[in-house]
Formats: C-alpha cells, sequence, structure tokens
C-alpha cells in the first residue's frame, strides 16, 4: 500500500482586502478602527522585501483575499511631492525585480476617489534595499524613473506586488510621503537595523545621543509618521468602500 500524497490545502477564499504595511506605526490609525470594519485584515510584515514576501506568502496561503493593498511611508523622489502627500503607484518598480503594473480595477477606484483628496498623486514607487536617509540619494534615484515621471522610494512595494502576481491577486501600492526630496534624514537608519532588517529604537537613540540635534527632527518626522498614517488609514477606508459600492 502505497504512501498517501501530501497536498497543500487551497488557502480559503474571502471577499475581505489584505492591507499590508512594513511598521505598525504604518498601521496604527487603521488598527483604531479595525474591529469595526469586518471587511479588513491588517498584516505588519517587518521591513525589507524578504521580510515581505515571507510574510504575504503565508498571508495568501491561509486566506485568499479579493485584493491585497500595501501601505507605509516613503521619500520623494520628486520636488513635486510634499510632507503628507499620498502617491498611488500605477506600477511598482525596483532595480533587482522588474516593473509590477497596479491592478487596473483597484487603480479605477483610487481614481474615482481622487476628487474627494484621499489621493494627492498617482505615480511609480522605486524599491530599494536600505533605508535612502541622503537628498544626494533620492536625487540619484530620481534619475533613473524617467522625465516628469512622480515618484517615492520605499523598501517592499515591488516585492509585494511580485508575490501578488504570481498569485493572480489584485495588487495597489499607496505611499505616503515623510521625507522630502531635499531632505536628509535625522540618522542613518541603516546602522540601526537588526539582523532581521527591523529598526531598533534602541539604536535610533544611541546614535541621536552622539548628535543631540537630531532630536528635533526625529520628533518632527514622528510627527509627520502620524500625520501620514491617518491619510493612509482614510485611503484605506475610502478605496474599499468604493470596491464595494462598484461590485455590489
Amino acid at each position: 500500500m502505497g504512501t498517501p500524497s501530501h497536498q497543500t490545502a487551497s488557502p480559503v477564499q474571502t471577499g475581505r482586502v489584505l492591507v499590508v504595511a512594513a511598521l505598525g506605526r504604518e498601521l496604527a490609525a487603521l488598527k483604531r478602527g479595525a474591529n469595526s470594519d469586518s471587511n479588513l485584515v491588517l498584516l505588519e510584515t517587518g521591513e525589507g522585501a524578504a521580510n515581505a514576501e515571507r510574510s504575504v506568502g503565508a498571508s495568501l496561503d491561509a486566506e485568499m483575499p479579493r485584493a491585497v493593498l500595501s501601505i507605509g511611508f516613503a521619500g520623494a523622489l520628486s520636488q513635486l511631492l510634499q510632507e503628507g502627500d499620498l502617491l498611488v503607484a500605477s506600477e511598482c518598480r525596483s532595480i533587482s525585480n522588474g516593473v509590477f503594473e497596479a491592478s487596473p480595477g483597484l487603480l479605477e477606484a483610487a481614481r474615482r476617489i481622487q476628487g474627494d483628496a484621499a489621493v494627492a498623486r498617482f505615480g511609480v514607487t522605486l524599491m530599494v534595499d536600505d533605508v535612502v536617509c541622503q537628498a544626494e540619494g533620492k536625487s540619484r534615484l530620481a534619475t533613473t524613473l524617467g522625465h516628469d515621471v512622480i515618484g517615492c522610494v520605499d523598501m517592499e512595494s515591488s516585492a509585494v506586488a511580485r508575490v501578488c502576481a504570481e498569485r493572480g491577486v489584485p495588487f495597489l501600492s499607496a505611499r505616503c510621503i515623510t521625507d522630502l526630496f531635499t531632505e536628509d534624514l535625522p540618522v542613518d537608519f541603516n546602522r540601526c537595523r537588526r539582523a532581521d532588517g527591523t529598526i531598533s529604537n534602541w539604536k535610533v537613540l544611541a546614535l541621536a545621543l552622539r548628535r543631540p540635534a537630531s532630536f528635533k527632527a526625529l520628533l518632527e518626522l514622528r510627527r509627520r509618521s502620524v500625520v501620514c498614517s491617518e491619510k493612509l488609514a482614510t485611503f484605506v477606508r475610502r478605496l474599499v468602500a468604493e470596491i464595494a459600492r462598484s461590485s455590489g
């Protein structure tokens, strides 16, 4: 008698939307109302492509949502982008992973809600492996986007897009600008990363103590993060409502 074959169970099909972010503070505003919205599933992946791919892949193995929204903070790659601007990506680019286009239906739904100020810009995200801490680095990356392309830099969008493309799940990325094209970050956050790629607050504090002038800029960055979290939550709720309205 042969050995029974082991088959992977198919993920449960649901009508919910999976909202993915690297950091808890990017999801903070959504979490406050998560219990009242049964249409959303929130997933914190940790920073970087590897963490994003692993976490999103595991989530999609368990549950197949109607769509995946990748959200988070980003640095501007255009002088047109101001702090707190929300950019919806028609394309997610990466030097190593290629180009992934947003799902047309989700992109169109985002365009329909643009008039209510939930969306500031449409453009592209460019995924990199390390935090871009200097304005000089953002300037170099901007030259790769092409003439008149509005973009921002992050560390996960293209990775999440690739996983979704492999599984045939509709995908959209939205990023809120926390640091401007001409701004340096207060500290080198790459020196504060743990082995798994996440940021250690203790290491950030240690670097800041060596340069006390950075504390003011860190507090400003924290303020912007709170504002951006609220804007991302507003966008997600309006987009999910629009998806439900148009498909109802």
